[in-house]
């Protein structure tokens, strides 16, 4: 990320996230060109969230996002927004499943974060934000699965 782009994050700008991750499983397709990252989601209302409104918010970086469903429904264009690095999907239920199909280039990758290749090793740095360039995902420090 350049350096203008960084912006602080402080404690105080924290808002308890409307959604909970229960829990992630990953797969991996490595290849030497493009890996494809399969991602699904166990996700529930955050009872200590301080707005009724059902958005989840998730964050990537690099990534090419190839598919996105909610309890199996494919959606499309229309059933979600990427901004910049954020990924949002409005009027989610209390508690479904999310399946996140993203391409990345872990040989293009010389971040040295999230999934990338040294020395012809595929290697994970994941803390802080380096998740975002594996999957779409909360990834805040608040957000645990």
């Amino acid at each position: 990320m350049p350096v203008s782009d960084h912006r602080a994050v402080l404690l105080k700008d924290y808002a308890p996230p409307t959604c909970l991750i229960e829990s992630v499983d990953l797969h991996f397709d490595l290849g030497e060109e493009i890996t494809i990252v399969t991602a699904r989601l166990t996700v529930r209302a955050n009872p200590a969230a301080v707005t009724s409104e059902r958005t989840l918010q998730l964050f990537g970086r690099d990534l090419v996002l190839r598919g996105l469903s909610l309890d199996d429904r494919e959606l499309g264009h229309g059933d979600y927004l990427i901004s910049g690095e954020t990924l949002t999907i409005t009027d989610v239920p209390d508690a479904f499943s999310l399946r996140i199909e993203t391409e990345i280039r872990p040989q293009d990758n010389t971040s040295l974060e999230g999934l990338y290749k040294s020395s012809g090793n595929f290697c994970t740095q994941c803390e802080p934000e380096g998740f975002r360039k594996i999957t779409y995902f909360p990834d805040r420090p608040d957000v645990l699965a």
